[in-house]
């Protein structure tokens, strides 16, 4: 049995991205990938409505290492 993967572009805001290698993620059961992700302590979250056409999504941060 396989796993299924798509790649993560992680971003600071919507429009920059962080200074890091793309990551490589799971895709969920379903297919879909996940709305949050946990990088290194830092949560990102899917942004909008992305066509999974190429395996490639964006996601924003929304929290800093430790909570701040």
């Amino acid at each position: 049995m396989s796993i299924e993967t798509y790649v993560a572009v992680l971003h600071d805001t919507d429009a920059t991205p962080v200074d890091r290698e793309p990551v490589l993620c799971p895709l969920q059961p379903d297919r879909q990938p996940k709305p949050i992700i946990d990088h290194e302590g830092v949560l990102y979250e899917l942004l909008g409505d992305q066509s999974p056409g190429d395996g490639v999504f964006d996601y924003r941060r929304t929290s800093d290492p430790g909570g701040e």
